[in-house]
C-alpha cells in the first residue's frame, strides 16, 4: 500500500471513530440528562410502583453501555479505541502538556485555579495539614514500636499486620493520615490478609485480561473524559492517568462479565489510582467488590441499590424523622437524590474530597453497610437548611456537592447511629420484597 493510500485509510478510519464518538456521546448525554432531570410530583399511594420506576431508570445506566456495543461491530470498535490508547502510550510527546497546572494544585492533586500563579493557603487548611502530619508521625512510631511490618515494596505497597482492636478502630475513625491510606486501605479491604501469592496471581490475571477485547470499551472511553477532569492525573486526554483508568476498567469488565461496566465505576477507580499502581488498583477493585458485595450494586436490576433506599428510609424514621416527614410531605423520594450517592460510593463530587476520604476510611473498615448511616448523617448534618427548604431547593442541594465544614463532626454523627444488629434484621425482612420488585419489573 502506498503512503497516500495509508493516509487515506487512516483519515477514513479517524472520521469513522469521530462520527461514532459524537453520535454515542449525544445519545449518552440525552439519557444522562433524563436521569438528572427534576422528578415530577407523584402520589405516594403506591410505593411499589415508585420503586419499579426507579429500577427502570437505573437500568438506563446499563443501557447506555449496551447501546455503544450494539451500534458498531464490537471487534472493530475495540481495536480502534485500543489503537488510540496504544499510540499515546508509545508517543507520549504528542500529549498536551499540563506543567502550567503543577503549581496550581492542592495537596490531593486537584487544580485549584488556572489563572492565579500564587496560591494562598488558608489558615484552616494549614491547621489541617499540621494535624495530618502529626498523626502520620504517631502512626509511624506506633508501627515501628509494635513491629507491624510484614513485607515491603510489593508494587509500592508495604504490608502491615494491624491489631483488630478498639485502638485501631479509633485511629481510623479519627481519619487515616493520607500518607498511610494506601497500606491501611489495602489491609482493611483484604480483611487483614497478607497473601502475596494471591496478589501475584491477580497481577498475572490482570495482564492476561488486558490482552482481551472488551465489549464495553466504547462506553468506557466516552466516560473517561467526563470523569474527574479537575484532577491533574486525569486532566490530559489519553494521558497516563486516563490510560490507566481505561485499562483497569476494561480488564475488570472481562473479570466480572455479569457486571461488565457501569457508569459510576469510573469515579471509584480514579480514587484507587490516586493511591495505587495500575495493577494494585485492579486488585483493590476486586477486593472492594468482594468485601462490599458491589456485584449486586451494579448487575441489571440493581438489587443492592434498591435495598439501600429501603434501609436508609428505615434509618431516617429513627434518626432523622423530621426530615423524613418533610420529604414525604414534599414528595421527595430517596431515589431522586441517593442513586448517585450509592452507585458511586459517594464519589462524583457528592462531598468535598477530604470528606470523601474520611467516608472511605469507614467504608474500608466496616463495608458497604456503613454507607446507609453516612447518608443519614449527611442529612442530619444539613437538617436545619433541609427543613426550611422547598422541593426544588432540596433536590438542588442534595444533587450538588454537599458542603462539609467539619469532617470530625460528621464522623461522630455516623458512629453515633451505626448499629449493625438492627440493620441485619431490616435487611432480612426486606429481601423478600426486593425479589418481588425485580420479578414485577422483568414481567
Amino acid at each position: 500500500m502506498s503512503k497516500r493510500d495509508q493516509r487515506t485509510s487512516y483519515i477514513s478510519s479517524s472520521s469513522r471513530i469521530s462520527s461514532d464518538y459524537y453520535r454515542i456521546r449525544r445519545t449518552s448525554h440525552s439519557k444522562i440528562s433524563r436521569q438528572r432531570s427534576t422528578p415530577k410530583l407523584r402520589s405516594n399511594d403506591d410505593n411499589n410502583n415508585e420503586n419499579i420506576k426507579s429500577l427502570r431508570r437505573c437500568h438506563s445506566i446499563h443501557s447506555v453501555s449496551r447501546l455503544s456495543v450494539q451500534s458498531t461491530s464490537p471487534r472493530d470498535s475495540s481495536s480502534d479505541i485500543r489503537m488510540i490508547y496504544d499510540y499515546y502510550e508509545s508517543n507520549r510527546s504528542s500529549l498536551r502538556k499540563d506543567e502550567k497546572f503543577s503549581s496550581n494544585v492542592d495537596k490531593y492533586g486537584f487544580v485549584t485555579s488556572d489563572g492565579k500563579k500564587i496560591k494562598v493557603i488558608q489558615n484552616e487548611e494549614k491547621k489541617h495539614d499540621r494535624k495530618d502530619a502529626k498523626r502520620s508521625l504517631k502512626w509511624a512510631h506506633w508501627v515501628s514500636n509494635s513491629k507491624l511490618v510484614v513485607r515491603s515494596g510489593n508494587f509500592g505497597i508495604s504490608s502491615y499486620k494491624f491489631p483488630w482492636d478498639s485502638k485501631f478502630f479509633k485511629r481510623i475513625s479519627k481519619g487515616i493520615p493520607d500518607s498511610w491510606r494506601s497500606p491501611v486501605w489495602y489491609y482493611l479491604a483484604t480483611n487483614g490478609s497478607t497473601d502475596t501469592e494471591c496478589d501475584e496471581d491477580l497481577v498475572k490475571t490482570y495482564k492476561d485480561l488486558l490482552k482481551l477485547p472488551s465489549a464495553h470499551e466504547r462506553q468506557i472511553d466516552l466516560d473517561i473524559p467526563r470523569t474527574l477532569h479537575s484532577h491533574i492525573m486525569f486532566r490530559t486526554r489519553y494521558g497516563p492517568g486516563q490510560r490507566a483508568l481505561f485499562d483497569v476498567l476494561r480488564a475488570f469488565s472481562n473479570y466480572d462479565e455479569q457486571v461488565g461496566y457501569c457508569q459510576g465505576m469510573t469515579n471509584i477507580v480514579t480514587i484507587l489510582l490516586m493511591y495505587y499502581t495500575e495493577e494494585y488498583a485492579f486488585i483493590m477493585l476486586t477486593k472492594l467488590f468482594a468485601k462490599c458485595n458491589l456485584h449486586d450494586l451494579y448487575i441489571p436490576g440493581f438489587p443492592a441499590l434498591m435495598e439501600s433506599f429501603y434501609i436508609q428510609e428505615k434509618l431516617m424514621n429513627i434518626y432523622a424523622h423530621k426530615i423524613l416527614v418533610h420529604f414525604k410531605n414534599l414528595q421527595v423520594s430517596t431515589t431522586a437524590y441517593a442513586t448517585r450517592w450509592y452507585i458511586t460510593l459517594f464519589t462524583s463530587d457528592v462531598v468535598p474530597h477530604h470528606t470523601l476520604l474520611r467516608i472511605w476510611d469507614l467504608l474500608m473498615l466496616y463495608g458497604f453497610d456503613i454507607l446507609y448511616f453516612v447518608a443519614v448523617a449527611l442529612l442530619k448534618y444539613n437538617e436545619e437548611i433541609l427543613l426550611s427548604s422547598d422541593f426544588d431547593h432540596i433536590l438542588t442541594l442534595l444533587s450538588s456537592s454537599i458542603k462539609i465544614a467539619d469532617d470530625d463532626r460528621l464522623t461522630r454523627k455516623i458512629r453515633k447511629i451505626y448499629y449493625p444488629p438492627k440493620l441485619i434484621l431490616w435487611n432480612n425482612i426486606n429481601c423478600r420484597n426486593l425479589k418481588n420488585l425485580i420479578l414485577n419489573m422483568k414481567g
